[in-house]
């Protein structure tokens, strides 16, 4: 009878010792293993790697040792201004002692905690060094007094046609007390512009220093902070720089105020009846405000 051939069996899986020791054939040549490649470990800081003897950012040791200047930390890929450098504009009055020789009044035109520009109503160049500064800040009762050096100055002209000077300067010798009363006004510059209003009250001047000493002129109001007002003046001739008393009047002239240390700062005419003054007040106070939103409740508004 024939009979088919055997297919051979096929082969069982090893079981689980098998597995374990092995069928007691010739062991499989161990698979190799694939080494990582390993780069020498390297430390972003100089320093640190000097102390652990490790390369830093592909330098050797002897190099690491001696740490690098950093450069200067960046925001948006610009480079990082310490909180004193920044600058903001302003319109401050303050005085300036020229070498010591005679003082004058400057307006700041912008300032920070290391230096300011400074508007003269004069075109002849300072000195570069030896010059002191006094700055009355709205939130200090006593004024500052901080040498500054010229770094820069060109000429300006004015609303009038006179012959100016803005001049740049930096404060080499500023303690950090002053420089904080700086910032902080600075930081605070926002709650002083938050408390002006606008309205339209009626005011009188009557200049105090100058040749226009006792003269009065009357017009109103267009802004008024505790520090400056800006005002719209009938014929006024006053120059820059002269000290006014400041009277506001209520409606009706049922009451009024006056505003003593009031300076003159800037003068523009408008046409050859009206100028519209900004004048500063060396003495800051909410007194100005509180008697207009008490007499124009419907008028003052809040910027």
């Amino acid at each position: 009878m024939n009979r088919k051939a055997l297919s051979p069996a096929p082969k069982r899986r090893r079981g689980l010792l098998g597995w374990l020791f092995g069928d007691g054939g010739s062991p499989a040549p161990p698979r190799p293993v694939a080494q990582p490649s390993y780069s020498p470990e390297v430390e972003d800081d100089p320093g640190r790697a000097a102390l652990r003897g490790l390369p830093a950012n592909g330098h050797d040791v002897a190099e690491a040792a001696e740490p690098a200047a950093a450069p200067p930390p960046s925001r948006g890929g610009k480079p990082h201004i310490p909180r004193e450098m920044f600058r903001v504009n302003v319109n401050l009055p303050a005085n300036l002692d020229i070498a010591g020789e005679r003082v004058v009044p400057v307006r700041i035109t912008n300032i920070s905690g290391t230096g300011a520009a400074l508007l003269l109503e004069e075109s002849d160049k300072l000195p570069p060094t030896g010059h002191w500064l006094d700055l009355a800040l709205p939130n200090r009762q006593k004024a500052l007094e901080i040498e500054v050096e010229v770094i820069h100055s060109r000429r300006h002209t004015g609303p009038q046609g006179q012959e100016q000077q803005i001049v740049h300067t930096r404060f080499p010798t500023i303690r950090r007390n002053e420089q904080d009363a700086i910032i902080a006004y600075i930081n605070n510059i926002r709650i002083y512009e938050d408390r002006q209003v606008n309205v339209a009250a009626k005011v009188m001047l009557e200049v105090v220093t100058g040749r226009r000493r006792f003269a009065k002129f009357s017009g109103e109001t267009i802004e008024i902070r505790p520090d400056v007002m800006r005002l719209m003046m009938d014929d006024f001739d006053a120059i820059v720089g002269s000290e006014v008393m400041l009277t506001i009047m209520a409606p009706h002239f049922v009451d009024h105020l006056d505003v003593e240390e009031v300076k003159v700062e800037k003068v523009d005419i408008i046409d050859p009846r009206h100028a519209e003054v900004e004048v500063s007040l060396a003495k800051p106070d909410d007194k100005i405000l509180l008697f207009i939103r008490k007499h124009y409740p419907g008028v003052a508004k809040k910027r």
